[in-house]
């Protein structure tokens, strides 16, 4: 026996391996994040431990980050290693959002208490503005179905909320000139426009433009921007009515004092219209000798279609040949003249 052998049998027991801490953060700008593992002590064999995203909000694959399931190798003597994960700095407001990796497989090695890291991606965009792509827009009152859109600045990671109503207009709600109820716009991630929609009623009235000014409040996940109010003007595209007699004659007896001369429009009206009337003409004398009636103006309120020119009559004892009053019309307002504007009424 010229030679022997004597074995060393090793009693140390083996390190453990774990994270340093199990919960870090950084903003989203910075990258990449490095997670700190070490060994309990150092060993004088190869430690290896594997490494995996097993949890976390965060979504991987470059979205949020980068980080894909791989082993970590400590060489004899080495007791730290960093483990780097990319962020990706994108440019959504999005909530804080996380990533849990979880240690196993150890070799040489036993698992310490920090098996589990959770890193969170602290948000640093800016939330986006909402507001109305522009202040004002108009359309003819046949067109009945609008849509007025709001706009976010910038695209966001998180669902965006904003409210809106009705805050005034000349227009009258209810299904009257518009129907448009409260509500709440909804913007999920990613989406940047949404549409108030607006519903005209196209009415056979002819009426002023009217308008509808719609107000934003109380967004979440955003700001308000400049364009806060939109107004909507309907424009009326309905025929001026027509105003005139309904006859160009009529008769009465001496003993009909009181007299009344019809005058309608050709369709009812949104507007107030008016329309002047004198005594252009006639054998009758007037100024309380076989009638009275001064020069005046009708007016007709919205909706009503009829008025009447009032004729007083003189019931003389005279006998005298029949007498004639002609009456014309002019000067309309919110209407034209139609074919009958004078009226003759004989006594």
């Amino acid at each position: 026996n010229t030679a022997h052998t004597y074995t060393i049998t090793d009693d140390d027991p083996p390190p453990s391996v774990a994270f340093d801490v199990t919960t870090s953060n950084g903003a989203e700008s910075v990258t990449p994040a490095n997670l700190a593992i070490s060994l309990s002590a150092a060993s004088g064999q190869l430690v290896t431990v594997e490494y995996a995203v097993t949890g976390g909000t965060a979504t991987g694959g470059g979205v949020d980050y980068t980080l894909a399931s791989g082993t970590l190798i400590f060489s004899a003597g080495q007791t730290t290693k960093t483990l780097p994960i990319t962020i990706v700095d994108d440019a959504l407001d999005e909530a804080n959002e996380t990533i849990q990796v979880t240690l196993a497989n150890p070799s040489n090695a036993t698992l310490g208490t920090n098996t589990v890291h959770t890193y969170t991606i602290t948000d640093d965009d800016p939330p986006p503005s909402v507001a109305f792509d522009s202040t004002s827009s108009s359309g003819a009152e046949s067109v009945t179905a609008v849509n007025i859109p709001v706009s976010l600045s910038t695209a966001s990671g998180q669902t965006v909320m904003v409210d809106y109503a009705v805050s005034g207009g000349t227009a009258s709600g209810g299904g009257i000139d518009y129907t448009l109820a409260s509500g709440t716009l909804t913007f999920t991630a990613g989406t940047t426009t949404q549409n108030i929609a607006l519903t005209i009623v196209n009415d056979a009235l002819d009426e002023a433009n009217e308008t509808i000014q719609i107000t934003l409040s109380t967004p979440l996940n955003a700001t308000l921007g400049a364009n806060t109010d939109h107004t909507y003007t309907i424009l009326d595209e309905d025929a001026t009515p027509t105003v005139a007699f309904n006859g160009t004659t009529s008769n009465g007896a001496e003993s009909v004092t009181s007299v009344t001369i019809p005058v309608s429009l050709s369709a009812a009206s949104g507007q107030t219209v008016t329309v002047d009337y004198a005594v252009t003409g006639g054998s009758a004398t007037s100024g309380g000798v076989d009638y009275t009636l001064a020069a005046g103006t009708l007016t007709f309120l919205p909706g009503v279609t009829t008025q009447n020119i009032p004729i007083t009559v003189v019931n003389d004892a005279l006998d005298e040949a029949d007498e004639t009053i002609q009456i014309t019309l002019s000067s309309p307002s919110n209407a034209t003249l139609g074919a009958k504007t004078v009226h003759t009424y004989t006594i």
